[in-house]
């Protein structure tokens, strides 16, 4: 390591830019936040910088000689006017123990800017020595998806009752033990969540400690897993997961998404298999809240979106009335992640001005379906767990009056490495299910489905096995095989 990471305070106290170009208004910006007093010299500098000295923010001085400017008493200079102001004014500053950054000149800098994640009081910075500034920002940019916008918030909360704290607790490992526990439970949450004056009133509680043990209880968050591919997480759903104590999950939410989670959450199993016993939704309501009053931080992870086929909303009312709080967290449902991954616009202009999303997982629910309501043509029909019913699915929509030829897709395993969609027509949708082979389904049908890629794929496999049949045969020669 040859830089040492460091923050300096620069609030109110002098520094000189040399130059008047982007770079200069790049590092200006930043030194204003951090409130210096910001002097730059430049004769023709970009309209920002002239508008930041007329807004009275800063100064703008006359270029001069670098030999003779006046350097003394400044907390850090910047330089980016080129050669050979640059080397001078390095060599200057260097020589009188001032902090100097020269742009893109690492060999002229005492010191260099990171890129940084600005989360308020929360500040991360990530340094590659000046050789590949282009990594920094990009592996700022990763890192910044992963922190909360409130971070901040969170940190400002704590500074202002660590004093407090400090009166009644005076070991530093008990004080340390105290903050470790805010941060990561419900308290923390609360004011990652927004919900700061929440946050604060427990907080003053914890610590003048008028609340109980047995009183103390966390908050079930209900998370939407997408429908399969880790990367269609919500960027709070992954921040949830990697907080959770322990996690209540259903068949539907893959390995690669439950290995996203905080290594040491304890994982519970509550899916429903066909043809294997399950846990009955009202014993995972129970659990659910019983987890929470243990002061849990608890994550209900359902396949796609909790409030969408999921029966989040009744997990929802229960919990709340408990009196639990309860976090809902939605992610993408299968209707929308398999149709873009198929390529396929569930609505068009003038094709399609309707959507319904249904549910049809037992042959009793399909059967019950009003189908009259849903045979016009500019209607886009997406079914989920429909593959072990599609026949009656088909009947239903046939009888009724939707058209035998409109087109269907059928999704299997949408958005997972081994996801398959075949495409046909509705009449055909029975032998479509059992090409696409096990595991989750979702049925497709409409105008819109002509559409998408595996209707095209179709449509060339038709039209490529068309031409084979029609050319004729080549002419046998004699003596020629």
């Amino acid at each position: 390591m040859r830089y040492f990471p460091i923050f300096i305070d620069l609030k109110d106290r002098p520094v000189f830019v040399f130059g008047g170009g982007e770079p200069a208004l790049n590092k200006t910006r930043l030194l204003l936040k951090a409130g210096a007093r910001v002097t730059v010299f430049a004769d023709d500098a970009e309209a920002e910088i002239k508008s930041l000295a007329a807004l009275g923010k800063i100064e703008i001085a006359p270029v001069c000689d670098p030999e003779a400017v006046d350097l003394s008493g400044l907390a850090a200079i910047v330089s980016s006017a080129g050669d050979p102001t640059d080397s001078v004014i390095s060599r200057r500053a260097r020589a009188l123990s001032i902090p100097v950054n020269v742009v893109d000149r690492t060999e002229l800098c005492s010191f260099i800017t990171p890129a940084i994640i600005d989360r308020g009081t929360v500040l991360a910075a990530i340094g590659t020595e000046g050789a590949a500034p282009v990594l920094a920002r990009r592996l700022r940019a990763k890192i910044e998806a992963l922190l909360p916008a409130r971070l901040g918030d969170l940190a400002d909360l704590i500074g202002s009752r660590r004093a407090k704290l400090a009166e009644s607790a005076h070991d530093v490992s008990a004080r340390r033990a105290f903050w470790e526990k805010i941060v990561d439970g419900p308290i923390g949450a609360a004011a990652l969540d927004g919900r700061l004056e929440d946050a604060a009133t427990a907080l003053d509680a914890e610590i003048s400690g008028r609340l109980k043990d047995e009183q103390r209880q966390g908050v079930v968050y209900l998370v939407g897993a997408g429908p399969g591919d880790p990367e269609l997480l919500t960027l709070k759903a992954l921040r949830v997961l990697q907080d959770a104590d322990i996690i209540f999950h259903d068949d539907l939410v893959t390995p690669d998404i439950l290995d996203l989670a905080r290594r040491d959450a304890e994982r519970v199993f509550v899916g429903k298999r066909a043809g294997q016993k399950c846990v009955a939704q009202r014993d995972i309501n129970t659990e659910l809240a019983a987890s929470a009053r243990r002061g849990l931080r608890v994550v209900r992870l359902k396949g796609g979106d909790p409030f969408v086929f999921g029966r989040g909303g009744e997990e929802l009312e229960h919990l709340e009335e408990q009196g639990i709080d309860v976090v809902v967290v939605p992610g993408i449902t299968a209707a929308l992640g398999c149709a873009a991954e198929a390529g396929l616009p569930l609505t068009y202009r003038k094709e399609s001005a309707r959507l319904t999303l249904l549910t049809a997982h037992r042959a009793a629910d399909a059967e019950a379906i009003d189908w009259s309501g849903l045979v016009r043509r500019d209607t886009t029909l997406a079914v989920y767990m429909g593959r072990a019913t599609c026949s009656v699915v088909a009947d239903g929509l046939i009888s009724a009056g939707r058209d035998p030829e409109t087109p269907v897709v059928v999704i299997a395993r949408g958005t997972r490495p081994d996801a398959h969609s075949v495409a046909g027509t509705l009449k055909e949708l029975p032998s479509l299910v059992k090409e696409v082979g096990e595991g989750p389904a979702l049925l497709v049908l409409g105008q819109v489905v002509r559409r998408s890629r595996p209707w095209r794929a179709r449509l060339g496999a038709a039209i490529s096995a068309l031409s084979k049949r029609s050319t004729p045969a080549p002419e046998k020669i004699e003596g020629v095989e």
